[in-house]
């Protein structure tokens, strides 16, 4: 477990070096810091991977090219603040890259945990996000964030993969009684995710400033949730 302790230790020192930089001062280093972070939560599922090869392949690999299209997202997200003129083009890349990343952890969850003949966890993974959205957007427009009309149908796909992703952790987990530490980490680190999300739609479509705080709070609910999410392939036995 060395070398799976040694890129965690130097990823959140990575990431806590970004948040720092984008509480600061947000510029070009910031978006090679949160690269770098990115990178490392995807040497940690590959480590894992590596080192973790045998059962529950179809899982393993689908959550390290997760992870891989995490670092993505992350890029794409990163390259609005420098790059003001194609801002909503980078956010909608970023929302893609990401909402991919959730198609591959659901699907890897399905595939290789999913019981034949037991129709209540599909139907519930796939059938309660419509129901999350709409709790979701009711609360959004309380607290005063608004969608942009033009990119509605396009948050509207996020949070539907992003929400499936959540109820299918939950519901593989109970299906399997949460018997392996793995679905204990990856239930976690879903809600670490939707948490993580739920700010930062806040910091992007409510009007007015957010306290620096708040920005760095949904960054650490992020790479806390990507890093747990790496790291348990390694529980995965």
């Amino acid at each position: 477990m060395t070398i799976q302790i040694i890129l965690l230790a130097l990823g959140i020192i990575a990431a806590s070096l970004f948040i720092v930089s984008k509480v600061v001062n947000y510029s070009f280093k910031t978006i090679v810091l949160k690269g770098v972070a990115s990178l490392f939560f995807v040497a940690l599922g590959i480590v894992c991977f590596c080192l973790n090869f045998e059962g529950y392949f179809f899982f393993k690999l689908f959550t390290v090219i997760g992870l891989f299209f995490g670092f993505l997202g992350d890029v794409f997200l990163g390259f609005k603040y420098v790059n003001e003129k194609n801002k909503k083009m980078w956010i909608l890349f970023g929302l893609f890259a990401f909402a991919i990343g959730h198609i591959l952890y659901f699907s890897g969850l399905f595939i290789d945990f999913y019981e034949p003949g037991n129709a209540l966890p599909f139907v519930l993974s796939f059938g309660t996000p419509f129901i999350t959205i709409f709790i979701y957007l009711v609360i959004s427009r309380k607290l005063g964030i608004h969608f942009e009309k033009k990119m509605l149908i396009f948050v509207l796909f996020y949070l539907y993969c992003l929400f499936a992703m959540l109820s299918t952790s939950l519901y593989i987990g109970f299906l399997h009684r949460f018997s392996k530490v793995m679905l204990i980490m990856f239930f976690i680190g879903a809600v670490f995710f939707a948490t993580s999300d739920f700010m930062l739609a806040g910091s992007y479509f409510k009007d007015g400033e957010r306290p620096k705080a708040y920005n760095a709070i949904y960054s650490v609910f992020y790479y806390a949730a990507q890093f747990i999410i790496a790291f348990s392939i390694f529980f995965l036995v």
